[in-house]
């Protein structure tokens, strides 16, 4: 605890350094090269102080999002069951084994697989190592957006663009969750970031380091391809509007084929089995969440909702409605935009998005349903946002109200935010308390009884399933596999070993139950029958486990660890290990 504790203090000190160093940087390009957006708030840019004072403010708020996803990281959130269905996968897999159909009905990019599992081989399976490299994107993305605010925005816009990214809850909350979505964001912050150095500099180079990303980015993040080809209509449109250079033209026709040769390089390879096993379930889950295209009538309804809910949910928002402000205010920064004629900053912003609508209208990925799937599009739709808010603050500026006060009352806002999310965060480190109890479990059974017994998870070990179902379907099954794997791989617990079994020292084995889900009782009979010729079976326990929804209130189903222990029959030995032990220790 004191070694995470200094290098907590030393990071934050280095992050310091880091931001002020970004800071001159900037101001240096600044001096040459003119943000794309600089027609946007330059009412609201002249009544604001200096530009030393946004840069300090911009820092801080850049300190506040790195704190804010350093503490959600270090506090160790217990896995919650969305975590669970992908991370069960990370157990015993080998690399090879990802290119099959995953567990649990999940579906991910097979290069994301295998990062993941390189750092549960390394650093051992916990929660830490499975959220690491969300971890690492999302520090990196924290201070690339800084860099994409500033080509893309001045002035207030440029504060507040920032200031929403660093206390948006969805970005503080996939900074350290074991999914992709924090891996996406990234992938397009990186692409949005060379497209506005081409742009501002009109430089080929820019165009074929999009080139060399494309094959990393497609691997890694499914909504790259939206990234990508939304990004590169923009490019194509400005080379043909402005006569771009033969070099330009041949780097982005490179970008292109690149593009289209690695997606179809990585469904090729993984993804085609993935789309081919879960094609079914994902289209039945995500229906609510295509267009309505066969109903036009429908479409407008459909997508005043969407974007009125978990689709716009920055910096904060939700389903039915909660996102209403932000919808307002983003809709202000479209009309500000059009109206000034920003076209290329309208492309860069709302490019990636015409596409993700499309694949929606064609049901192969789901538009709004939840943030997480617009997650990839954070930059954009924070930067949209901040345009409308100065949109609005240069309105209430020709109605005589001070523009400073408006803009240090935001500012405020938007610094309450973060520290309420870090509060928020610290008085209730879990997602449902149904996870923290569950992990709770966890650490004191597995490691507690194999002091005085040799214990069998009679999945995990022996891969005995007698409740099939649960481990095909979305169950809380997943999240007791990972807690036990994380507790086997703190512990360093030995597998169990059979022939130390005796009268003082049992034999329990474990089976988990979801009661949604139907016990085979006639193969558990057969199973039991046949460890009582060889053991006496002398204590059976039935721990129930009531899980809640989030709020802790409705309850939602019954879980039970069963646990049967035996010990040998009197004069007998203990059998030897059975075979299925040797290979597995999870």
């Amino acid at each position: 605890m004191k070694e995470m504790r200094a290098w907590f203090s030393a990071w934050i000190m280095n992050a310091t350094v880091l931001s002020a160093t970004g800071t001159a940087a900037t101001e240096r390009s600044e001096a040459t090269y003119p943000c794309i957006g600089n027609d946007i708030g330059q009412t609201a840019a002249s009544a604001m102080p200096n530009k030393l004072s946004l840069q300090k403010l911009l820092s801080l708020f850049v300190l506040l999002g790195l704190l804010t996803r350093t503490i959600r990281y270090y506090l160790c959130f217990p896995l919650w069951d969305d975590e669970s269905f992908l991370c069960v996968n990370f157990i015993d897999r080998s690399y090879e084994e990802f290119l099959k159909p995953l567990d649990y009905h999940q579906v991910a990019p097979v290069l994301f697989l295998w990062i993941e599992h390189a750092a549960v081989q390394l650093l051992g399976y916990s929660e830490y190592s499975l959220r690491l490299f969300a971890f690492v994107c999302s520090l990196a993305s924290m201070f690339l957006f800084r860099r994409v605010a500033e080509r893309l925005l001045s002035g207030p816009g440029m504060v507040f663009a920032v200031a929403i990214f660093a206390v948006s809850y969805p970005g503080i909350r996939y900074s350290a969750e074991a999914k992709p979505y924090g891996s996406d964001m990234f992938f397009s912050l990186v692409m949005l970031s060379l497209t506005a150095d081409w742009l501002q500099r009109r430089d080929a180079r820019w165009l074929w380091w999009l080139t060399l990303l494309m094959p990393l980015a497609v691997g890694v993040s499914y909504p790259a391809v939206f990234a990508g080809g939304g990004l590169s209509l923009l490019v194509g449109w400005t080379l043909w509007r402005k006569r771009g250079s033969r070099n330009e033209w041949l780097a982005w026709i490179a970008w292109n084929l690149t593009l289209v040769v690695s997606f179809a390089f990585w469904f090729w390879f993984a993804g085609r089995t993935q789309t081919g096993a879960e094609g079914g379930f994902m289209g039945d889950f995500w229906r609510l969440h295509f267009p309505p295209i066969r109903e036009p009538l429908k479409l407008p309804f459909w997508m005043l909702w969407t974007h009125a809910s978990d689709f716009l949910a920055y910096p904060l928002g939700g389903p039915n409605w909660a996102s209403s402000v932000t919808l307002l205010f983003c809709l202000a920064g479209l009309c500000r935009m059009i109206q000034l004629r920003q076209f290329a900053l309208l492309g860069l912003l709302a490019g990636p998005q015409t596409l993700h609508f499309i694949a929606a209208a064609l049901q192969r990925y789901p538009y709004g349903g939840h943030v997480k799937f617009s997650q990839y599009l954070a930059p954009m739709i924070c930067c949209l946002i901040a345009v409308g808010v100065v949109h609005c603050l240069e309105w209430w500026a020709r109605r005589g109200h001070s523009i400073q006060r408006a803009f240090a009352w935001d500012c405020a806002i938007l610094a309450t935010i973060g520290v309420g999310v870090i509060c928020r965060d610290a008085a209730i480190p879990y997602k449902t308390r149904s996870d923290y109890r569950a992990r709770a479990f966890a650490q004191a059974f597995w490691f507690g009884v194999q002091n005085a017994e040799e214990v069998i998870c009679l999945k995990s070990d022996l891969d005995l399933d007698f409740v099939p179902e649960q481990h095909q379907e979305l169950s809380w099954s997943a999240h007791f596999r990972c807690n036990r794997a994380i507790e086997v791989s703190r512990a360093r617990m030995r597998p169990a070993d059979l022939t130390r079994v005796t009268k003082d020292r049992p034999l329990r084995c474990v089976l988990y139950r979801d009661a949604r889900f139907e016990l085979d009782q006639g193969a558990f009979d057969r199973w039991l029958t046949d460890m009582q010729t060889h053991y006496q079976l002398i204590v059976h326990e039935s721990l129930p486990f009531p899980r809640f929804a989030k709020n802790d209130t409705r309850f939602v189903a019954m879980e039970y660890v069963d646990s049967y222990k035996f010990v040998p029959h009197e004069g007998e030995r203990s059998p030897a290990t059975p075979a299925p032990l040797a290979g597995r220790r999870h």
